[in-house]
């Protein structure tokens, strides 16, 4: 019997980058049909659904699953690092469907796991510095350069994965859903002292903006970058410690302190004049000097090699546990919820017979865990 699910159409589809008159024009229907297939007042026939499947690149299974009602309802606003980048409908909509996606194996996950504890402090977003500070005390960090950020984050109960946006612009995004917060970090530039600020900067809109409807960020998107610009700086570089260690306020004086910073050079000049280190001139000085350099790029400043990566290890080592205790496989994971290989890979990671990473003590296994009796490679 053809049980196609009207949402998932539509999600797979959205997740595929195309809009209902490219699927349309693609399985030579009426855009109409379309509609009538995501509105659920027709049912695609068996023959449409294996075409829809095979044009969307998934199994046909997965047009057949329902999507979990709270992964539908029980979304924050889903917030861009560089939130004019964007700026188009389509990817926007990528994104969207992508965190839905992950949120739905997490939520899998969940079933054979426990992860950690969310801890999300709550903070006063009218007051950005104090915010990140807040936060710091809150997670026991103290005042000294954070190494293991990725770590960190997943320990508090952040779920990072990673994203192809196909879009250079765009380096990260971040939303809650189902009180579960998630950071989607992108992968083209691969510049580790980027990365590492864009996660502090998504955590700065998880903390500061998830109050918000998805209209006031659009409206108010230069002051909310900006918001989430100021508490990525002061979450990563604590007024205290960062202003006693800038000494020599040279360009090659804050080159010095990236490899204890972890953070570029820009967002080291940027934070010295945000505490009045050095002059607004000597800011506009240094800048002009590191684009004459070439360093306004991504992976064009030096010392990149020395910045800490940000390591993610929640879905890996989960897996891997499983793996080891003969609970579940990648396969049976693939069979039972049959999403994109790319969420898959998101999660996971490609890689699953490496050796389990520093973040597997994260993961424990549920206390009680009863195998089902019926034979897990038996679909009928």
């Amino acid at each position: 019997m053809n049980t196609a699910i009207p949402e998932r159409i539509a999600q797979v589809r959205e997740f595929a980058g195309l809009s209902k008159t490219d699927l349309a024009q693609k399985l030579e229907v009426s855009v109409a049909a379309v509609s009538q297939w995501e509105d659920g007042s027709k049912k695609p026939t068996t023959e449409n659904l294996v075409s829809i499947a095979q044009v969307l690149g998934v199994d046909v299974k997965l047009l057949m699953k329902p999507v979990p009602s709270v992964v539908l309802t029980r979304r924050g606003p889903t917030i861009f690092r560089a939130q004019s980048a964007a700026k188009t409908s389509q990817m926007k909509r990528r994104a969207y469907r992508f965190a839905e996606m992950a949120s739905e194996l997490f939520m899998s996950l969940e079933k054979w796991v426990s992860f950690p504890k969310i801890e999300l402090p709550r903070v006063i977003p009218s007051n950005v510095e104090k915010a990140a500070a807040d936060c710091r005390k809150a997670w026991g960090l103290g005042n000294l350069p954070i190494t293991q950020l990725g770590e960190l984050f997943e320990s508090k109960g952040i779920r990072l994965c990673t994203a192809e946006f196909g879009d250079d612009r765009c380096d990260a995004y971040s939303c809650i859903i189902d009180g579960r917060p998630f950071t989607f970090l992108g992968t083209e530039k691969q510049d580790r002292a980027r990365a590492r600020f864009d996660i502090a900067h998504e955590l700065g809109h998880l903390l500061l903006h998830q109050h918000l409807s998805e209209d006031d960020i659009l409206k108010n998107s230069n002051e909310i970058e900006k918001q989430a610009n100021m508490f990525a700086s002061a979450f990563l570089m604590p007024a205290e410690t960062f202003s006693k260690d800038v000494v020599d306020t040279s360009v090659e004086g804050f080159k010095r302190l990236k490899p204890k910073w972890g953070v570029s050079i820009q967002a080291m000049v940027y934070r010295a004049r945000t505490l009045e280190l050095i002059s607004e001139e000597t800011y506009e000085r240094h800048f002009r000097n590191m684009s004459a350099r070439g360093w306004r790029k991504a992976k064009s400043e030096p010392l990149d090699e020395t910045i800490p990566l940000v390591n993610r290890s929640l879905g890996k080592s989960s897996l891997e546990l499983l793996e080891n205790n003969n609970v579940i496989n990648i396969w049976e994971f693939l069979s039972d919820l049959p999403l994109p290989k790319t969420v898959f890979q998101s999660v996971f990671e490609r890689d699953l017979k490496s050796v389990v990473s520093r973040g597997a003590n994260q993961v424990v296994l549920a206390k009680e865990f009863i195998r089902p009796t019926k034979d897990p490679h038996n679909r009928n």
